[in-house]
């Protein structure tokens, strides 16, 4: 294993939007008499370059945000950060004002943040691309993918930035090994479908049409179901049976995302202080329950009236072959929504008598929700658009010899799918003992996820955060005490606000997490840099 002498002021785990942030506010605060110097300030990430959510970057796919929610803007609008600065740079500014939107395409947004992260590194930010994370100082372990050389660099402050995992339902994720590539989530779309499409084309010399589900109700989903309805134009059958694409739902029907300005307030910067200061952790499940229409299960109003128009020239030409018997001048792939529709069980059926170069079917039981009528469908390739989830950072905590000092227990088996809950410093406003003790206004309590691995119904962890995102340590004894720190992004969405696990406030976050680092470097007692 290599090491390195250096100490760093600060390790980032993950390089996408949020620490990403937090280098650029690094950058513009660097001639403060505080400021933490650029080469004591280092990232690991795992890609071999800068990527954000390449495999959902649908032509034509806009932002969900305004422009001017960026990486700077409500930080410091004077930032050269900025989505404003990107476009000045790149001789575009007075076309994106012509152009009399607000919403950027995902393309242009994810050149913008390639765009930055090759800034950052310009004014002297460290990256380490291509690596993978395997007291008063922490030690940070990675592995070069490329060629297994283990490294271990030091750090007084740690920011883990884990990004999202993406999340199929258990069903599908059981026997996506057996699927031949033919069950995918849709973080990998663009990469997978076209490869996916020739491996059923090769393996199709009748040209039977196909059957493809989408999984999901949200944004994704439909996006994803509008560009296959697109591409299966392309794909060619024999017969009149159309290619079939099945979209699954719980719900009724989809619904739209509320993206009205009231609304929006939400993920204004003091949302977060709202949301945070409240002493009740009913109280800020009501007002996740309450805004979660703005984000997850969703679907951009836009985006629906392309779908509906979609789904009604398909009635529309039914209606005209059934009269007339014409068929449509262009044969698309018909689409299918199976409202109220709860996933049982799953598996890749090897049928008696079938040919070895055919794929085997994909057999998926489902339940209507309302009626428990339980029925069955045969697919050959199902994209699951089903969302993320954010608890697999515990695992690198709890699986370290620093996870003791958060009561994560490495002995432990399945750390990250326990129940945890983030609570005030002091006291429990739920029952702990010794009664209510008044909130110090550094950190907040919080009641427990509910999506729960099934198997630790009972086991609960609880950790502690502090308003600026640093994990706060349990009470030690004076022997051993914790001095470094740890911050967490895009994980805290219980105790900051549904803004936690977005864009909106990546920016005003990178500024209160780098301003609580370098108070805490400037400490009295605090560890300086040999």
């Amino acid at each position: 294993m290599s090491s390195q002498e250096i100490i760093y002021d600060v390790i980032g785990l993950g390089f996408g939007p949020s620490n990403l942030a937090i280098a650029g506010a690094f950058v513009d605060g660097a001639g403060r008499p505080s400021a933490v110097p650029l080469s004591k300030v280092l990232f690991i990430e795992k890609q071999e370059g800068f990527g954000w959510h390449p495999g959902m970057l649908l032509p034509g796919a806009r932002m969900q945000i305004c422009f001017l929610k960026d990486l700077a803007t409500l930080r410091s609008p004077q930032s050269e950060f900025t989505f404003v600065s990107y476009l000045h740079s790149q001789n575009r500014l007075s076309d994106f004002i012509n152009r009399g939107s607000n919403f950027p395409t995902r393309k242009e947004y994810s050149d913008y943040l390639a765009w930055a992260a090759r800034l950052v590194q310009n004014k002297g930010v460290t990256v380490a691309y291509g690596e993978k994370n395997d007291t008063r100082i922490i030690q940070v372990q990675s592995v070069v993918l490329s060629t297994g050389e283990r490294v271990a660099r030091l750090t007084k402050n740690l920011i883990i930035s884990p990004g999202g995992e993406p999340r199929m339902p258990k069903a599908l994720e059981s026997i996506q090994g057996q699927g031949e590539g033919r069950i995918i989530h849709s973080s990998t779309y663009l990469m997978s479908m076209e490869a996916l499409l020739q491996s059923l084309q090769d393996q199709n010399p009748r040209g039977r049409s196909f059957r493809i589900a989408v999984v999901g109700s949200g944004q994704s989903a439909a996006e994803v179901v509008l560009e296959l309805h697109s591409r299966l134009r392309s794909v060619t059958r024999v017969g009149e049976d159309s290619h079939t694409l099945d979209m699954i739902i719980r719900k009724g029907s989809l619904k739209p995302s509320d993206d009205s300005p009231f609304s929006n307030e939400i993920f204004n910067p003091d949302g977060t202080d709202v949301v945070f200061g409240l002493q009740s952790s009913f109280a800020r499940w009501q007002i996740r329950k309450e805004y979660e229409n703005t984000n997850y299960g969703v679907v951009n109003p836009q985006t629906l009236e392309q779908l509906y128009e979609v789904l009604y020239e398909q009635k529309l030409d039914e209606g005209i072959y059934k009269r007339t018997g014409r068929l449509a001048p262009e044969e698309t792939a018909k689409v299918n929504i199976l409202p109220y529709s709860g996933i049982l069980s799953a598996d890749v059926h090897n049928a008696a008598g079938r040919r070895d170069e055919q794929p085997a079917p994909i057999t998926i039981i489902m339940q209507h929700t309302l009626t428990h009528q339980v029925y069955r469908k045969v697919y050959d390739a199902v994209i699951c658009a089903t969302g993320y989830q954010r608890k697999h950072w515990l695992q690198l905590l709890a699986s370290s010899n620093i996870g003791k000092y958060f009561d994560l227990d490495s002995g432990e088996p399945g750390v990250a799918g326990l129940m945890f809950k983030l609570v005030d410093d002091i006291a429990d406003d739920e029952g702990i003992p010794g009664g209510r003790t008044p909130s110090t206004g550094f950190s907040t309590p919080i009641t427990s996820q509910s999506s729960v691995e099934d198997r630790f119904p009972k086991r609960q962890k609880t950790l502690h955060i502090s308003r600026a995102y640093r994990l706060l340590p349990k009470r030690q004894d004076s022997k051993e005490t914790f001095k470094a720190r740890i911050y967490v992004q895009g994980v805290a969405e219980e105790t900051h606000g549904l803004s936690d696990t977005l864009l909106s406030v990546v920016g005003v976050r990178a500024g209160e997490i780098v301003d609580d680092i370098c108070a805490g470097l400037n400490d009295v007692g605090a560890p300086k840099t040999p």
